[in-house]
């Protein structure tokens, strides 16, 4: 009885998936569909090119590898002087095939591409969680004291907001480098806050003044409760709106500050901007290898490209 209820409820589940999956195909134009293929494929060859997965390498050191390296038996650091700047397709001194070529000191392009992607989005994730944490309490905060307090708060954010962002993280994540990757994500937060803030403000003061928030506290609920209960969750949808859209810029963030070479997380040296960085240093007219800058950017722009036509489907809906 047991297996014929459970067999019976996975047949269910798998009817309203592929219902669901039909209707958003129907419903949705070509544009759509290729920027969600296109950064679902992005996704899934970050994620298997996260240096996340413990491992030894040939002297019985610890190290962390990507799933692109554990199967293939590469290594994103291994370094050949032999097979510096090789192009697309070629062959490298140990006869194996080198699908997007190599860079400045003989480093798989293919394999830093993948670690790039995980390391771009899993840095512009976790500062946009700090942003939509730091707004949604500081919004809320200057909606529910009001009066002075309220006036005192935006300006202040006003005031931050006008601040130059670049200047700003550089010092932070220059002068605070010992302390890990926390400080990039943190101080990448801390630069976009303000509009989140913003928009939880105006949001916070719409629902308090909701029919079903004041019948609860003439029932009696404090301010904690009716937070819980009935504002955080009528804020929540718009904060993530608004967290998600901030994401193609932190990643363009991220591979600026990895350029300028002040990122402060142990990943950064596979990441888009420290890629570009490497290679345009041994540009010259002796040396005019372009295909590893291209292909870099062509990686970047696409991610940011179909993150963007993806967002602005979801916020126009």
């Amino acid at each position: 009885m047991g297996r014929k209820a459970l067999a019976a409820s996975s047949e269910r589940w798998t009817r309203l998936y592929h219902h669901t999956m039909r209707t958003w195909w129907t419903s949705t134009d070509w544009p759509e569909r290729a920027a969600w293929l296109v950064l679902s494929v992005l996704l899934v060859v970050g994620l298997l090119g996260g240096r996340w997965w413990p491992s030894r390498d040939a002297h019985g050191l610890a190290q962390h590898r990507s799933v692109w390296e554990l199967a293939s038996g590469g290594n994103a650091d291994h370094t050949s002087p032999t097979d510096r700047l090789l192009a697309p397709l070629s062959r490298t001194s140990g006869g194996s095939l080198s699908l997007l070529g190599t860079d400045e000191l003989g480093r798989s392009m293919g394999l830093r591409l993948a670690a790039a992607l995980s390391t771009s989005v899993v840095v512009a994730v976790a500062a946009a969680l700090v942003a939509i944490i730091i707004g949604t309490i500081y919004g809320t905060a200057a909606a529910l004291l009001g009066g002075r307090w309220d006036d005192a708060l935006m300006r202040f954010a006003e005031v931050t907001a006008a601040v130059p962002n670049v200047v700003v993280i550089i010092v932070l994540v220059s002068a605070l480098q010992a302390y890990g990757p926390v400080v990039i994500f943190g101080a990448m937060g801390l630069l976009y806050w303000q509009q989140i803030s913003r928009v939880v403000r105006a949001r916070v003061l719409r629902l308090r003044n909701e029919q079903y928030v004041e019948a609860s506290r003439s029932l009696g609920a404090g301010v904690i409760h009716r937070l819980r209960w009935h504002v955080l969750p009528g804020v929540a949808p718009t904060v993530l709106t608004y967290g998600a859209l901030l994401l193609p810029r932190l990643i363009m963030l991220e591979g600026l500050l990895s350029f300028l070479g002040v990122s402060g997380h142990a990943s950064a040296a596979h990441s888009f901007g420290r890629i570009i960085a490497g290679v345009t240093a041994t540009l010259s007219n002796l040396s005019l290898s372009w295909w590893p800058v291209l292909i870099a950017c062509l990686c970047m722009a696409t991610l940011l490209l179909a993150l963007n036509q993806v967002l602005d489907a979801r916020a126009a809906r």
